[in-house]
């Protein structure tokens, strides 16, 4: 979409505001710093004062935004559902859990995930681990009951008993997690698995990943670094790359270690014994000193590395010691170093030294000219050709660096620039959107207790074939889904529909779901913990509409996303503000902002998983828990060749949380069905509506690969070869594709007529 010029008075206007917002953020960074550095201080004496009062626990000393706003009925729960095929042997999957998690030790027999069988506690609003109470690991893994309200478990009701074990907290005495094996009535042979566990087992020293608990054979090391194969999200691609500035922070390290590895050849003795023959001068012994001392920190620095649970502090008398243990393996010594002053200003050298001096300078002054001419015309082949044939010149030998420093000086500049607009895109972005209407999600009162529900998969070449039909991602296909799944929920519940609705939104790597935390699986999940952007969807909005609202918001809310992005792997807000004004102000932000949304993506090339005890993974749903005061919390998870939408609720929700999970997959659906038939108009050819093609996809899912990778081929060259689609502008809604809401877990607090209840297909 096309944006109208601003007028002359609009643009100074804003740049005035820019302005005003640039400055009264530079005048809250002496604040900020000054807060940051009372907040570590009184946090450190509070929890020490803590400590000294209550010596059995060990209080949690890096607060999370979760951990800010958990309350004892809102409580930030982790649920992942697994559906694997395969006969149910409750004793392989204990046994696997047992070995790899629960009693899984380190080298030096501790162990590795102790937290499982901790207590988790709360003293004057702190949280601590307790490690005095009994553990018992039927507390946490069991066989769940095949019965649900008197009927069995079956493919109809699991949701009904997933939501209903959900919506109970933890016992207040057992450490704050479940392994729940569910077995099902199916004509397949399959059964579930449900995790649960408490957000802080999952951050902190000693915690796991939720990857963990999943128990799923990992991919080979070289499929992790795969972020550029996941689909291509825009959610994902929040912070600008730069190329340049990478690419000179290279060359210069290059440099520098060429520079370094021939200073060390030069006069490092470990070596090159050469430097023994002569005694060291005055210079020679300051270099030995140097490179003592880089060896000595070198070394504390690979045993930093080596034992990161218990940290040697690096005192001035074992730095001292180790200089000097690095010096007498150079055979330096203090009689040596006495006497280097007389080596460096020995008579006997001066006449040599003269000579080559008085020969340098006179060769110098009969060659510059020729090489004054030479740089010249190496720089005038640099500009014309980009390419230096003079190998003896400057240009030559620094002239990338140069041309890259160029570079690095726009792309710098350009960051400053966003620095200087971010703060009033910030205000204008977040605060600035919100029109004032109250829908139903921001309005309803919460209970904190959390109800779920998902949807059928669907396939993601549908999905990514109606995007490149409409020139758009599949994260705008799923969000124009998400509307018209929100607005059937308000039409359901009999309220007013809003124009816009406000969205937090954000995307991650299948890999942070899946990775183990061993090795250097903690700081991977970090480094794939994305930003947060905010957006402002209008309902009813077309596909290229909304791709338009998330490109502009991404584009415009860098500072946001790398603010969230830097608390997530560093806890840099939470230590920085007083955890109250952090609550409030949380809380505030998430009244406006009553819908959560996330994407867990997927390389389009991705497979099948399966367990340590050998069988397929036949689907993955994973529930992000809203808290504060967001009401429903929706993710779109890609697994293999499947997308589908989990939502969570709070239970005042309830019978409406079912509402956007079963019009989720029937809205992209009709849109699909309705670019097949535009696609059908003008190449001519007969088309298979999308649920004929997902039962025979089902059908077909055993015949050789080959089939459907040329299915999928002949797909794509046709959209491939179309002419621009028509885009839909709306979704027809039957009678017969609304959902039923007549059987519920919880009694419903909004009462529903008839002639608004949803058939479930």
């Amino acid at each position: 979409m096309r944006r109208e010029p601003q007028s002359l008075r609009s643009r100074l206007r804003e740049e005035f505001y820019t302005y005003c917002a640039f400055w009264i953020a530079v005048s809250a960074l002496p604040a900020l710093a000054l807060s940051y550095v009372a907040v570590r201080i009184s946090n450190h004496l509070w929890l020490k004062l803590l400590s000294s009062r209550y010596p059995s626990v060990e209080f949690i000393r890096n607060a999370t935004i979760r951990s800010l706003l958990d309350t004892n009925r809102n409580q930030g729960i982790i649920n992942v559902l697994l559906c694997i095929k395969g006969t149910l042997n409750a004793e392989d999957v204990k046994r696997e859990l047992t070995e790899h998690v629960i009693d899984r030790r380190n080298q030096n027999g501790d162990l590795v995930f102790p937290r499982l069988r901790q207590l988790l506690v709360s003293y004057w609003g702190n949280y601590a681990w307790d490690g005095n109470v009994p553990f018992r690991p039927e507390n946490h893994v069991f066989v769940a009951n095949a019965v649900y309200r008197g009927r069995p478990v079956s493919d109809a009701n699991i949701q009904d008993y997933i939501s209903d074990v959900i919506s109970k907290y933890f016992p207040s005495d057992h450490p704050p997690w479940q392994y729940i094996i569910i077995p099902c009535v199916s004509t397949e042979t399959k059964y579930y698995i449900l995790i649960r566990v408490h957000h802080l087992l999952l951050s902190g020293k000693k915690s796991l990943n939720i990857g963990d608990l999943l128990l799923m054979e990992q991919l080979p090391h070289r499929c992790l670094d795969r972020i550029e194969l996941c689909h291509n999200s825009p959610l994902s691609k929040l912070f600008p790359t730069p190329s340049a500035l990478p690419e000179l922070w290279s060359k210069i390290n290059e440099s520098l270690s060429n520079i370094w590895n021939e200073f060390i050849c030069e006069y490092d003795p470990v070596e090159s014994p050469r430097a023994l023959k002569t005694l060291p001068g005055a210079f020679h012994v300051a270099g030995l000193v140097f490179i003592s001392t880089a060896s000595a920190l070198r070394e504390f620095s690979k045993k930093r590395t080596q034992d990161r649970e218990a940290p040697a502090a690096m005192t001035a008398a074992k730095f001292l010691l180790a200089i000097q243990r690095e010096c007498k393996r150079r055979n330096l010594n203090v009689p040596k170093i006495l006497i280097s002053p007389l080596v460096t200003v020995d008579p006997r050298k001066w006449p040599r030294r003269m000579f080559e001096t008085a020969f340098t300078t006179a060769k110098t002054m009969l060659t510059l000219p020729f090489k004054i001419r030479d740089e010249i015309t190496a720089i005038n082949e640099l500009r014309t050709i980009g390419l230096v044939r003079q190998t003896d010149t400057f240009t030559w030998k620094y002239g990338d660096i140069a041309q890259l420093l160029v570079k690095a000086t726009g792309e710098t500049l350009r960051g400053m620039k966003e620095a200087y607009r971010a703060p009033w895109k910030l205000w204008t972005d977040t605060i600035g959107a919100d029109d004032g209407k109250r829908h139903l999600l921001q309005t309803i009162s919460l209970c904190g207790r959390k109800v779920a529900s998902f949807s059928r998969p669907i396939p993601r070449a549908d999905i990514d074939r109606a995007a490149r039909a409409l020139g758009v991602s599949s994260t705008d296909i799923a969000l124009f889904a998400a509307t018209e799944s929100l607005r059937a929920f308000f039409e359901n519940a009999q309220s007013e529909t809003p124009d816009s609705i406000l969205v937090s939104a954000r995307a991650a790597c299948e890999d942070f779901l899946y990775t183990f935390a061993e090795g250097n699986g903690k700081n991977y999940k970090k480094s794939q913990t994305g930003g947060m952007v905010c957006l402002s969807i209008p309902v009813g909005a077309t596909p290229r509409r909304i791709a338009s609202v998330v490109d502009g918001a991404c584009s415009r809310q860098v500072a946001l996303a790398g603010a969230w992005a830097a608390q997530a792997r560093c806890g840099a807000l939470t230590r920085s503000v007083p955890s109250p004004f952090a609550r409030l102000t949380l809380n505030a932000l998430s009244r406006r902002y009553a819908v959560s949304y996330a994407e867990i993506n997927a390389p389009t090339d991705a497979q099948r998983r399966k367990t340590l005890w050998g069988q397929e993974v036949d689907g993955v749903v994973y529930w992000r828990p809203p808290q504060a005061n967001i009401s429903l919390s929706l993710t779109v998870i890609q697994y293999a060749d499947t997308v589908r939408l989990t939502v969570m609720a709070d239970a005042r929700l309830t019978p409406l949380h079912t509402v956007p999970s079963t019009r989720w997959p029937t809205a992209i659906e009709q849109l699909v069905n309705r670019i097949d038939q535009q696609i059908a108009r003008i190449t001519g050819r007969p088309i298979v509506p999308l649920i004929q093609r997902v039962q025979d996809t089902l059908e077909t899912v055993q015949e050789p690969v080959s089939e459907d990778d040329s299915e999928t081929s002949r797909q794509a060259e046709t959209t491939q070869t179309l002419p621009q689609i028509t885009e839909p502008e709306s979704i027809e809604r039957d009678e017969s594709q609304r959902t039923d809401t007549s059987q519920v877990l919880i009694p419903p607090t909004i009462n529903i007529p008839t002639r608004h209840s949803f058939t479930n297909k």
